[in-house]
C-alpha cells in the first residue's frame, strides 16, 4: 500500500463520516448512526470508495483503544463497587442464561450442541464500545443503569477471554489441553493483579517526572504509551484489547494528573473513535442482506428481544426498580464485536455455514445501529408501557418506610426526587431545619444512608405515580427534583401536579434548553449550576472591581430581562402571567432607616419588593445582601419589584428622606412595562 494510498481512504472515511454526521444531525439521530451508515456508502460494497480495509481496520482499533483508556481515567472504583454484586452475579448469569436458551433453540433448528453453544457465546456478548459511547454522549456514565451497563460490560470483557482460550479447542477436546488452558487463564490472571497492584505505585512517579519537564509532548506521548501499551500487553496474554485499555485508565484515575492527560488525549481520541464506527459500517454487505432478509429478520427478532427479557428479568431479580431494569434491558440488547470475532473463527473452523456467518455479521450490524435509537426511545416507551393495563403487575407497589412519621405528622413537607450529591446536601438542609422531608431513591446504596439516618423515605422510581401516591404530593409544599436526567424530571413534574396542582418544584437543568422544558412541564423554579456558577463570579467581580451602582444596576437589569424575555419568548407558562419586574436604585440621606438591618427594616413587609444590592458609602458593592446587613445614610439601595410593589415602596420610604419620588426612583432600564 502506498503512502498517496493511505492518505485518500483516510480522506475519503473522514468525508464519509462528516456527510453521514450531517445527515443524522438533520434528522436528528445519534451521529453514530450517521458515521456507520457513512461507511457503508464508501466501503467496498456499495462505492467501493475504499477496497482496503485492513489500515482502516487498524486505525480503528486505535480508537477504540483510545476510548477505553479514556473511560478508564474517568471511571471511578468506588462507584463500580456499588454495583459489584449486579455486575459480577448478573453478568455472568446473563451470559450462561442467553447460552442455555441459544443451545436449546439451536438444537431445534438442528444445530449439534457445539455448534449451538458456539452461536450462543457469540450472542451473549453485549458492545462495550457503542454502550459507552452512547452513555458518555447522553451524560449517564455515572447513573445508577450506567454504572450497571458497565460493571456488565467489564465482566463480559473478561469472560470473553475464557471463551476464545475454551470455545475453539472444545470441538477436538483432549485432555492434553488442560494445561495449555490453565496457563493461558493464569497468565491473564496475574496480568491484572500486577496490573492493579504494582502499576498505581509506578505511574504517578512518571506522571510527574512528565509533568515536571519543560517538553508538553512528553505528557502526551506518556498517556498514548500507557494506553497502547497495556492494551498489546493484555492482548499477548489473551486479554482484550479493549480491557487492557480500560486497565491502564483505571490505573491513574484517582492520579493529580488524570484530568491533564484526558485533555491532552480526548481530540485525539475521538478522531479515531470515528473511525472505528466507519469501519463498521464498511463491513456491510446490502446485498447480502437482501438476500438473506428472511432469515435476518428472524434473527434479529428473536435476538433483540431475547436479550432484552433476559436483562430486565436479571435485573428485577437482584432487586431494581422497573425503570433501571428496563433502561439496561434496553441498552444491552445488541450484539457486540465481539460476534465479528467469534463468527470468522466459527467460519475457519467450518462450524457455521458462509450463509449463517453473514447472517450473524449483519444482525450484529444492525443491532449495533439501533442501539442509540433505543437509548433515545426508552423513556417515552417505558411510560407508555407504565399505562397498559395487563402489564401493571410489573410495576408493583414501592418499599415505605416513614421512619416515624404518619401521614398527617407529613402534611406540609418537602419530597426530595433523588439522593445523590445534590439531594444529600438538600435533605441535610432540611433536616438541620428541622423541615419535615421524604426521599424518593432508587440506589440500593442510598437507601441504605437513608435507614441508617433514620430518613422517611420510598425505594422507588420517582417517574411512576404510583411511587409518587405514597409520598403523599397533595399534601406537600414543596417538590426537589435531584435526578440526573431530563426526561425523568419532565415524567415526576406531570406526576406531582397531576395530585397537587399548586405545589411548587424545584429542579436542575444541565443547560437553556433542559432549563425550557421543565419550565414548559410545569416547575416552580429551575437552576442551572454552570449559569448559578458564573454569576457567582460575576458577583465577586463586581465586589472587587468598586463599579457604580448605576452600571451594576444596568447590568442586573438587563440580565434578568434577557432570562425572562427569553423564556416568555418560548411561552413558558410559569411566567407568561407574571407581572414583569424592574429595578430601581435609591440612595439614602439623613434616613430614619439609619443603623437599621434590612431585617428590621420592614422594607419588604410594606412593599414586597427585595434588596437585591446595596452600594455602601465607602465604595463597596454587596450583591444579594445578607438579612442582618446594616443600612447607613449614604449607602445606595438598589431594590427589584414590580411597579405596584416599587410604588409602595415610595410611599413608604418617602417621608424619612428629602428626595423626591422622580429622582430617587427613575428606572435605569425602563424595559417589561
Amino acid at each position: 500500500m502506498t503512502e498517496a494510498s493511505v492518505i485518500f481512504n483516510i480522506a475519503v472515511i473522514f468525508i464519509a463520516a462528516l456527510i453521514g454526521g450531517l445527515i443524522a444531525e438533520t434528522l436528528r439521530q445519534s451521529p453514530l448512526i450517521g458515521y456507520i451508515l457513512g461507511g457503508i456508502l464508501a466501503g467496498p460494497y456499495v462505492s467501493g470508495a475504499i477496497n482496503e480495509l485492513e489500515i482502516v481496520q487498524g486505525f480503528a482499533d486505535i480508537g477504540v483503544i483510545l476510548l477505553m483508556f479514556t473511560l478508564g481515567i474517568e471511571f471511578s472504583l468506588t462507584q463500580l463497587s456499588r454495583v459489584k454484586k449486579v455486575a459480577v452475579g448478573g453478568g455472568l448469569l446473563q451470559i450462561a442464561l442467553l447460552v442455555l436458551i441459544v443451545v436449546v433453540l439451536g438444537q431445534q433448528m438442528g444445530l449439534s450442541v457445539y455448534q449451538s453453544l458456539f452461536l450462543g457465546c457469540a450472542l451473549s456478548i453485549s458492545s462495550t464500545m457503542i454502550v459507552l459511547r452512547v452513555l458518555g454522549d447522553q451524560g449517564e456514565l455515572s447513573s445508577v443503569y450506567g454504572q450497571i451497563m458497565i460493571g456488565i460490560l467489564i465482566v463480559q470483557d473478561l469472560a470473553v477471554v475464557l471463551m476464545v482460550s475454551v470455545l475453539p479447542r472444545l470441538h477436538q477436546f483432549s485432555y492434553q489441553e488442560i494445561p495449555h488452558l490453565l496457563a493461558t487463564l493464569s497468565i491473564a490472571a496475574l496480568l491484572i493483579l500486577m496490573i492493579l497492584l504494582l502499576a498505581p505505585r509506578i505511574i504517578p512517579m512518571l506522571l510527574e517526572k512528565a509533568a515536571q519537564g519543560s517538553n508538553n509532548d512528553i505528557f502526551l506521548l506518556l498517556a498514548l504509551s500507557l494506553g497502547l501499551g497495556v492494551a498489546l500487553l493484555a492482548q499477548a496474554v489473551g486479554l482484550s484489547v479493549s480491557l487492557g485499555a480500560f486497565l491502564a485508565g483505571l490505573i491513574i484515575t484517582e492520579s493529580d494528573y488524570a484530568h491533564e492527560m484526558l485533555g491532552k488525549i480526548v481530540s485525539l481520541r475521538d478522531a479515531f473513535v470515528i473511525l472505528f464506527f466507519v469501519s463498521v459500517g464498511m463491513m456491510v454487505n446490502p446485498q447480502t442482506l437482501f438476500q438473506n432478509w428472511s432469515l435476518l429478520i428472524m434473527a434479529l427478532v428473536i435476538i433483540i428481544p431475547l436479550k432484552f427479557c433476559v436483562f430486565f428479568i436479571i435485573m428485577r431479580l437482584f432487586g431494581y426498580q422497573t425503570r433501571i431494569a428496563f433502561y439496561v434491558g434496553m441498552g444491552m440488547m445488541q450484539t457486540g464485536e465481539f460476534s465479528f470475532v467469534m463468527a470468522k473463527i466459527g467460519l475457519d473452523k467450518q462450524l457455521i455455514a458462509p450463509t449463517l456467518y453473514n447472517v450473524i455479521l449483519a444482525s450484529t450490524l444492525i443491532s449495533i445501529l439501533l442501539t442509540p435509537l433505543f437509548f433515545k426511545v426508552a423513556p417515552g416507551l417505558y411510560k407508555k408501557l407504565q399505562k397498559i393495563r395487563w402489564l401493571a403487575a410489573i410495576f408493583k407497589d414501592p418499599e415505605i418506610d416513614l421512619q416515624g412519621y404518619t401521614e398527617k405528622e407529613l402534611s406540609g413537607h418537602v419530597i426530595v426526587c433523588g439522593y445523590g450529591r445534590a439531594g444529600y446536601q438538600v435533605g441535610n438542609a432540611l433536616q438541620q431545619l428541622q423541615v419535615p422531608y421524604m426521599v424518593i431513591e432508587y440506589d440500593h446504596t442510598a437507601i441504605s444512608k437513608l435507614k441508617a439516618q433514620q430518613i422517611p423515605y420510598i425505594y422507588g422510581d420517582a417517574a411512576n405515580e404510583l411511587v409518587l401516591k405514597h409520598a403523599f404530593p397533595e399534601q406537600a409544599s414543596l417538590a426537589i427534583l435531584a435526578l440526573p436526567d431530563i426526561y425523568t424530571n419532565q415524567q415526576v413534574i406531570r406526576g406531582l401536579k397531576k395530585y397537587n396542582q399548586d405545589i411548587k418544584i424545584l429542579g436542575r437543568a444541565q443547560n437553556y434548553w433542559e432549563k425550557k422544558t421543565l419550565y414548559e412541564a410545569g416547575a416552580w423554579e429551575v437552576i442551572q449550576p454552570e449559569e448559578e456558577a458564573g454569576l457567582q463570579m460575576v458577583r465577586h467581580m463586581i465586589l472587587h472591581l468598586h463599579l457604580d451602582p448605576e452600571s451594576v444596576v444596568d447590568y442586573l437589569e438587563n440580565l434578568y430581562f434577557k432570562d425572562y424575555h427569553e423564556i416568555m419568548h418560548h411561552q413558558v407558562p410559569f411566567n407568561k402571567d407574571k407581572e414583569p419586574l424592574k429595578i430601581r436604585s435609591y440612595k439614602l440621606h439623613e434616613s430614619p432607616l439609619s443603623g437599621s438591618k434590612l431585617r428590621d427594616s420592614g422594607i419588604r413587609e410594606a412593599s414586597g419588593c427585595s434588596v437585591v444590592t446595596i452600594k455602601k458609602n465607602d465604595g463597596e458593592v454587596i450583591i444579594n445582601p445578607h438579612s442582618n446587613e446594616c443600612i447607613s445614610n449614604g449607602d445606595t439601595l438598589i431594590v427589584m419589584g414590580s411597579n405596584a410593589q416599587l410604588n409602595a415602596f415610595a410611599s413608604f420610604i418617602l417621608p424619612r428622606t428629602n428626595t423626591s419620588p422622580y429622582q430617587a426612583f427613575k428606572p435605569v432600564v425602563d424595559q417589561g412595562s
